[in-house]
């Protein structure tokens, strides 16, 4: 079985730039997530949390087979510093487009946060695996 959320995670981390914004040194992990980002989590720098916004689901199929699945997935950005928030969406969109997803158009979420003194680019991105790809 395939994990798109690794998929996409190793994708992320290989990138150079996302590499310098979110890797700590010191604790030797990716200021990358799945889901949410824990409480205890490095808010030193920038950060991504990674989620599905619905279960893989069939694309396209036929005689009774699947052929291709369709994944929805959001990537939160989150920085003191609007510019690095919008550097690292940038790097995402191509990174996610490498690996198949376009970004869905009206759906994201473009803010800052006073309480948290944050801002915040979350996007979502819908892409289908290729024809026969469908171990998910």
């Amino acid at each position: 079985m395939k994990d798109i959320l690794d998929i996409i995670y190793k994708a992320l981390c290989a990138n150079e730039y996302i590499r310098s914004m979110t890797y700590n040194e010191e604790a030797e992990q990716y200021r990358i997530k799945f889901y949410e980002q824990p409480e205890t989590a490095d808010k030193t720098g920038a950060f991504i949390t990674i989620r599905p916004v619905d279960v893989p689901n069939e694309a396209y199929h036929g005689s009774n087979k699947e052929l291709s699945i369709s994944h929805l997935i959001q990537i939160d950005v989150e920085s003191k510093y609007r510019t690095t928030c919008k550097q690292l969406q940038f790097e995402i969109k191509k990174e996610m487009k490498t690996l198949g997803f376009g970004q869905i158009s009206g759906q994201g979420l473009d803010e800052y946060f006073p309480e948290t003194k944050r801002f915040v680019d979350a996007r979502r991105y819908q892409g289908n695996t290729k024809i026969y790809d469908t171990q998910y």
